[in-house]
């Protein structure tokens, strides 16, 4: 295990070499990527943007100036390990796609291998290379422990998205369309709105289809490119015709808001032992050394956005991971965060050797788009 002060001394090592004396722009964003390493931050190309080059409008994937910035830096520090640091014990590496560092050990050693005579090392080698063959033939790639009983428990997953009920009649604009009521959130709610409102019943009728915000999507995305990956796949139901039943044999995701009342809140606040959710507020207590805590989940959703997520044993057998914010760009966040393999690492260091959690985040960005995630709470039970 390399100590941060060694990792500090290798930066500074690099910097002062001639391949990077000239190059003042990759010296600074490799102390930056070590920092953030020492540090344990979950690095992005939009916060690295933001952060190190100092954007101040919205982040533009067009613009390849981060990218072109990080190929610079895994270039110059190529040439610096093929020419001037062909003998170091450790090396800093920024993997291709990637843009946080990592630092591994060097074993290999010049004089031992040239000492080697090739006769009496070339079946050692055929035979080596016969056992890679047989291991990476069978090797099989191994999940992060919250998501393996979603591979490994011989249980079905069902993701279920959270939708909106909606109401056909006349609009604000005046002509006939679908209106949403944030208090209205199933046929129930509809009826009694008419027994108070009894005018509306003729101009008005539940609507037969419900919309989903771009959270749903992205969400999908990012869950099945986590799943193919393990050769798994999840059926998809939105929560509106999902039933407790649905859910009693399968391990479940849900992804969505707090807002429509959805049944996943009761199931979140039976599970969790300290937190509870009721009027889109989420409380914290009981904890034997944490205090008590109170959390407005209500944000305007378009610079910051308030993100539970909660990793909870099912029936019969099964796991629950539930994702909740009130607006898109809270869920969007941290389900990027919960299936980026070093972003786990991170979090994992907090879990305590526990599997099941709930963790409170606030998701800050610029017009619905997340930039970045900051923990407020994490407890593992």
């Amino acid at each position: 295990m390399i100590s941060e002060e060694k990792k500090l001394a290798l930066t500074e090592e690099i910097i002062k070499s001639k391949v990077f004396q000239k190059s003042p722009k990759s010296s600074a964003l490799l102390r930056f990527l070590v920092k953030a390493n020492i540090n344990g931050s979950f690095l992005k190309e939009d916060i690295i943007d933001l952060e190190f080059f100092g954007s101040k409008s919205s982040f533009d994937k067009t613009n390849p100036r981060v990218r072109v910035n990080i190929y610079n830096l895994r270039k110059k520090l190529t040439t610096y390990y093929n020419t001037i640091g062909t003998d170091k014990d450790w090396r800093i590496f920024i993997d291709k796609g990637q843009y946080s560092v990592r630092f591994e050990k060097q074993f290999t050693s010049k004089k031992i291998l040239s000492n080697l005579k090739p006769k009496y090392v070339f079946p050692y080698i055929l035979l080596f290379l016969f056992g890679l063959f047989i291991f990476f033939n069978n090797l099989k790639p191994t999940a992060h422990s919250l998501w393996k009983s979603f591979f490994q428990n011989n249980k079905p997953t069902t993701l279920v998205i959270g939708d909106a009920f909606g109401i056909i009649g006349k609009t604000i604009t005046g002509s006939s369309g679908w209106t949403r009521d944030y208090n209205i959130n199933n046929s129930e709610d509809y009826y009694k709105l008419l027994e108070e409102k009894p005018e509306l019943k003729s101009i008005t009728k539940p609507a037969t289809y419900s919309y989903i915000t771009e959270m749903g999507a992205q969400a999908s995305y990012d869950l099945a490119r986590l799943f193919a990956k393990y050769n798994s796949y999840f059926d998809i139901r939105y929560s509106s015709n999902t039933s407790m039943i649905d859910l009693k044999n399968v391990n479940s995701i849900y992804v969505g808001p707090v807002r429509n009342e959805n049944k996943f809140i009761s199931i979140f606040n039976n599970a969790n032992p300290y937190f509870k959710i009721e009027d889109k507020k989420v409380t914290f207590s009981g904890h034997p050394t944490l205090p008590t805590k109170f959390l407005n989940l209500s944000t305007s959703g378009k610079e910051s956005d308030i993100a539970i997520v909660s990793r909870i044993p099912g029936p019969q057998n099964t796991t629950q991971f539930i994702f909740f914010s009130d607006h898109g760009m809270g869920v969007m966040a941290t389900i990027e965060y919960f299936t980026n393999k070093d972003s786990l690492k991170i979090f994992e260091k907090q879990l305590k050797g526990k599997q099941n959690f709930t963790a409170i985040y606030k998701a800050i960005g610029k017009d619905r788009t997340n930039m970045d995630l900051k923990t407020l709470l994490v407890v593992p039970f």
